[in-house]
């Protein structure tokens, strides 16, 4: 999920490609995998960056 957090922050790439480009074949289990790891939704973690920078 580290790797997938680097790249929500690439902003070209939609949460599908993030979770392709980290094994998940399924948008849906790759969104509750994350949010079971990192605690938001991708969708969420990918705002909260957008506001601290």
């Amino acid at each position: 999920m580290k790797k997938a957090c680097e790249l929500l922050q690439v902003h070209d790439l939609s949460i599908r490609q993030v979770g392709i480009s980290v094994g998940y074949k399924d948008q849906l289990l790759f969104s509750r995998m994350f949010k079971k790891i990192v605690g938001v939704s991708p969708i969420h973690y990918r705002k909260q960056k957008e506001m601290d920078d």
